[in-house]
């Protein structure tokens, strides 16, 4: 048997085969092409092993309380952010509908004293009161009294908040002492046409509407009209007592236009206790007790959830103003306050 020349013998191992020689001679593109198919298939396997949204499935990853009325309940199902808007949406219908539910009005009988400028700025607060009430775990009835919905401030309301017009708000076309008892009535200080234009959906807020003045609608012994001017000191937030906000945006600070609005009407006017629990800080500040719409409102909110003076200022007065809590020691005057 003749032997055959070693090189005549190839290996297999060391032969390329045709495949190779192609891959080794492919264009960029093509090379590009296969790593995008390989870099897909990856993503397929992958995307099999997490749980997606399916039509069957829509709400894999959002979760809120089982029921909206209890926002601290353990028991929890998946909804989608739709639902949770339309739960919040039926909460706040369901406080408007309760006679007895705590309420907070905003008195918008100042428009003529306000530029177009001021008036735009109290839409977007109003609209900044809706969203706050909206997360609030204790949902307030609010109400925009002496109302009006062909009123620049209408207009700014719809433009700045999107579905004003389904907003959960009272709207009264009345002065609120003219709807409610005097004794109820609180007023807080620091109208339409600007709340359509800088509140996007302004029309579909939970928002009670009111044309007339507060004191048409509620017995001034019903309400506290809120000031920093105000005469004496709010210590409670009672349900039973309806708390007004001026809605007055005054950037030009007139003094005192509030105040002498319910001494005219013989509402009871008050201030927030900053001074009682706080101090000024040794850093400085402005030390104004002059606080936006929105500010006043999240205050008296959030007293109704903790009932904790310290805790409520503490969180919703501006670091910029200069207020600080003050020592425990400090604070015990405040049983020697004006009660109201």
């Amino acid at each position: 048997m003749s032997s055959i020349p070693s090189s005549d013998i190839h290996s297999d191992e060391n032969e390329p085969t045709v495949e190779s020689t192609k891959q080794k001679r492919l264009p960029r593109s093509a090379k590009k092409r296969l790593r995008y198919e390989r870099l897909r298939e990856q993503r397929k396997l992958t995307g099999k092993k997490k749980k997606k949204r399916t039509p069957s499935n829509p709400t894999a990853s959002i979760v809120i309380p089982s029921d909206s009325s209890e926002i601290l309940t353990d028991q929890l199902v998946s909804v989608t952010g739709k639902t949770l808007k339309r739960a919040a949406n039926e909460r706040l219908a369901e406080i408007n509908r309760d006679s007895e539910a705590p309420m907070i009005c905003i008195d918008c009988a100042y428009n003529a004293s306000m530029s177009s400028k001021e008036i735009a700025s109290l839409a977007r607060q109003i609209g900044r009161c809706y969203s706050s009430n909206r997360r609030a775990t204790k949902p307030v009835r609010l109400i925009l009294t002496n109302w009006s919905n062909d009123s620049l401030l209408a207009q700014e309301c719809r433009r700045v908040n999107n579905g004003f017009d389904n907003y959960q708000i009272i709207l009264d076309d009345k002065p609120i002492y003219e709807t409610y008892p005097s004794e109820r009535l609180i007023y807080l200080s620091p109208n339409a046409q600007e709340c359509r234009r800088v509140n996007n959906g302004f029309d579909n807020y939970q928002i009670i509407l009111d044309d007339k003045p507060i004191y048409e609608t509620y017995p001034s012994e019903r309400l506290i009209y809120l000031s920093p001017n105000g005469d004496k000191i709010l210590t409670e937030v009672n349900e039973q007592t309806i708390h007004v906000i001026g809605g007055l945006v005054d950037e030009s600070v007139r003094k005192n236009m509030t105040y002498q609005s319910c001494q005219d009407k013989n509402i009871t006017c008050c201030k927030l206790p900053i001074e009682t629990y706080m101090e000024h800080s040794v850093t400085g500040g402005t030390f104004n007790q002059i606080l936006s719409i929105n500010q006043v409102f999240d205050i008296l909110v959030t007293y109704m959830t903790t009932n904790d003076w310290g805790q409520t200022l503490k969180k919703n007065i501006p670091e910029r103003k200069g207020w600080v809590i003050k020592n425990t020691e400090d604070s015990d005057n405040k049983n020697k306050i004006e009660t109201v």
